[in-house]
């Protein structure tokens, strides 16, 4: 629902494929569900709000010189690499 989720979304998939074209695996073992029909183990990981806020950061212009993510929750090791 956020007005950007658009760009957001592409962000994250330009993202996406630049870490896998430089070698980057996804790891499954972060899975906590199983897989819709629709998903990918990608789609899934590079979905989780942490990842969300930093492309959301990365779209706006003039871009930030500093993102800080703050969580009261515990962040899964995908989202530490």
């Amino acid at each position: 629902s956020h007005p950007q989720s658009t760009e957001i979304y592409a962000k994250i998939d330009r993202l996406k494929s630049k870490a896998i074209e430089n070698g980057f695996i996804f790891d499954s073992s972060w899975m906590t569900r199983s897989l819709n029909e629709n998903e990918t183990i990608e789609s899934v990981l590079c979905g989780h709000s942490e990842l969300l806020v930093i492309a959301l950061n990365l779209i706006q212009e003039p871009a930030p010189k500093f993102i800080q993510v703050v969580k009261n929750l515990r962040v899964c090791g995908h989202c530490r690499k």
